[in-house]
């Protein structure tokens, strides 16, 4: 089953915990934060999620945070070894390290215990695991690009918010989603030379593009460019 995020595209917690009292699911999983959206989720939706699991018996809550880096709080922070919550982290974003398929999970000692019972025979090649040790040494330069692309992220957001015509909805991840309504924005980029994702054609996110926070030069130019193709349009 999967449930409908509100129109904010947040997760309503009386619709999610009436849902799982419901239906009594085994796994429970959310994206936080989400993608295409960038929505965090909050500790209090969080929370309501995992006391519904509990109080219904349904099994564990998982938070894939895939993008977690980049949000102000992580689910981390309520892993116990007495609540059934799992917490799944990836190198493929902030560690840039897609092509090595590597992830983890933070959760109970008794879910981890199980994990590793049903757990592939040599599911990790010795170059991914070196490639996922070396990355830890470099943690300092990481958290350093994360402060800096969240730093852009709010430049940016802000920016981008003032423009007539434009959406922008809120993130804790690396990029932004943005709502441009009736524009065809995303070819008037292109033609341009500024290459964006474009999810209009996705469900609820008409005229909605996904951008990628860059290089403050590389945003500063996109705000520009998105500005001159509003005045062009008189908006």
């Amino acid at each position: 089953m999967i449930g409908e995020r509100s129109s904010d595209f947040t997760i309503s917690p009386t619709e999610a915990t009436a849902l799982i009292a419901a239906k009594r699911p085994a796994v429970v999983f959310i994206c936080s934060p989400n993608n295409p959206t960038g929505i965090s989720e909050t500790r209090a939706t969080v929370e309501a999620l995992l006391s519904a699991v509990i109080d219904h018996g349904s099994g564990i809550l998982v938070v894939d945070e895939a993008y977690g880096e980049f949000s102000d709080w992580s689910a981390r922070e309520l892993v116990s070894d007495d609540l059934p919550l799992v917490v799944t982290r990836t190198y493929s974003k902030v560690w840039s390290l897609a092509a090595v398929r590597l992830g983890f999970a933070v959760g109970p000692t008794e879910v981890v215990a199980n994990l590793n019972e049903f757990v592939l025979p040599y599911h990790l090649s010795a170059s991914t695991q070196a490639a996922g040790l070396c990355a830890l040494d470099f943690t300092n330069e990481m958290q350093k690009r994360v402060e800096m692309i969240v730093s852009e992220r709010e430049r940016l957001a802000a920016a981008l918010g003032r423009l007539p015509g434009i959406t922008v909805y809120p993130s804790g991840a690396n990029f932004l989603l943005v709502r441009a309504l009736g524009l065809d924005l995303w070819s008037q980029l292109v033609s341009r030379g500024v290459l964006v994702r474009d999810f209009s054609t996705r469900p609820r996110l008409e005229d909605c593009l996904r951008i990628t926070i860059g290089t403050p030069e590389e945003n500063t130019i996109l705000i520009s460019t998105i500005a001159a193709i509003l005045e062009e349009t008189n908006l």
